[in-house]
């Protein structure tokens, strides 16, 4: 891939597939989520950005809902737990001020949610 990009993961389950790569300092997620299903349920230490490339999906806080079409920019602060659901197949780049948490930091009811849809047929 290169001297600054390296490939990190490929996660792949029943709503789409997650790649993730390094650029230098940065882990960069892009995500493809098929219709009707959800991701996230999440809190973060830093900002995060999300670039909509493709489809459209709804994003949800506890503050707010909001449907965003491609090609959108959503920024969500640092500690703000957030879902999203795709309201068709969709493609989108994440990055995050800080490194990726391990373990996540889940947030709950919206986890309870996205594990209910993924068990649902």
């Amino acid at each position: 891939m290169g001297k600054y990009i390296k490939a990190v993961d490929d996660l792949t389950d029943r709503r789409g597939n997650i790649y993730i790569v390094q650029h230098l300092d940065t882990d960069y997620l892009l995500i493809h989520t098929e219709e009707g299903y959800l991701r996230g349920g999440e809190t973060h230490d830093g900002w995060q950005m999300n670039a909509l490339l493709k489809g459209t999906i709804l994003w949800v806080t506890p503050e707010k809902e909001h449907i965003y079409t491609a090609l959108s920019l959503i920024r969500t602060e640092a500690g703000v737990p957030h879902m999203m659901k795709s309201l068709t197949d969709s493609l989108m780049l994440e990055w995050r001020e800080r490194p990726l948490e391990i373990p996540v930091n889940y947030y709950e009811p919206y986890r309870t949610l996205i594990k209910k849809r993924m068990e649902e047929p």
